[in-house]
């Protein structure tokens, strides 16, 4: 790795969810017609599960009654892509994108506004869907232009050569969010102290991409404390979304995972969601 871009390693911050300034309210997208149920985990085991080859699940405790689900994925058999519905038709539920595109993992690509562009920056292949948010300081940046820079990388604004036109220069595609670890991996403290189920992607130390998901609802200060374990091995972490839209799929030659949000302070206090609502921005992993 080249030095000009050795920050892209160390993750860095600032939607609906936000660390630093009190989020807006959440837009209320449509459920789906033909909703899909969503298995939910029984206990909080650390068993490590193969999903197939290079993909691979586990549960992590975040609070006494909050679990985390892990799925970690290999770059060298998986590839990240951006898919929305600008570009892609329409907006569909997670297991929709899965079955469409033929998946082997779906999650979201951040907030979005009632009309589905996203709240931040979006990048898909070079072309941009929706604007810089100043508000937002991580990005994820992944398929470099150089197959000699990182396949995946996270960086912020407040990270030392922290640079976006550096970064869309040198990534065809991007996705902006806020951070859940700071620039040397410790726990940030988000003002915000709603309670949510959430989503959020990182990437471990060995360069593997990290999708995170939390059915119970939790702050984003507790989410980021449990970030910081060494035997969760996250490197960097930004948040993607939060309540019942929050969605994970993976899928892989051996079993399968499927994990849907419900419960929002302020917004729906409850456990009762087990569907997926649609998307229209998408996170996804394709096999190579």
């Amino acid at each position: 790795m080249r030095g000009a871009i050795a920050y892209l390693w160390i993750v860095a911050s600032c939607g609906r969810h936000e660390p630093v300034t009190s989020p807006p309210p959440p837009a209320n997208p449509p459920v789906p017609p033909a909703p899909i149920a969503a298995k939910q985990p029984a206990t909080c085991s650390p068993e490590l599960v193969a999903l197939g080859p290079g993909l691979y699940a586990t549960h992590a405790r975040i609070s006494p009654t909050a679990c985390l689900d892990v799925v970690r994925a290999d770059l060298a058999r998986f590839r990240l892509r951006v898919l929305t519905a600008s570009r892609d038709g329409r907006a569909r539920t997670a297991p929709d994108w899965r079955d469409t595109f033929e998946l082997a993992a779906v999650i979201n690509a951040g907030m979005f506004h009632d009309s589905g562009l996203p709240v931040g920056l979006l990048v898909e292949n070079g072309i941009a869907v929706g604007a810089d948010n100043r508000t937002f300081g991580g990005v994820l940046a992944f398929d470099p232009i150089d197959p000699g820079d990182p396949p995946v990388a996270i960086a912020g604004r407040d990270c030392g050569g922290f640079d976006l036109a550096t970064l869309r220069a040198r990534y065809r595609s991007l996705v902006q969010s806020s951070r859940l670890l700071g620039c040397d991996g410790a726990a940030l403290h988000w003002k915000d102290r709603k309670r949510y189920s959430a989503a959020a992607i990182g990437i471990d130390h060995e360069g593997r991409v990290v999708l995170l998901h939390a059915r119970d609802p939790v702050t984003m200060t507790e989410l980021s404390r449990a970030l910081t374990s060494p035997t969760l091995d996250v490197a960097g972490a930004l948040f993607l979304e939060g309540g019942p839209e929050a969605s994970l799929l993976a899928r892989g030659s051996f079993g399968s995972l499927a994990r849907v949000g419900s419960y929002e302070t302020g917004f729906r206090e409850d456990d009762t969601n087990h569907d997926f609502w649609q998307l229209p921005n998408v996170l996804a992993l394709e096999p190579r």
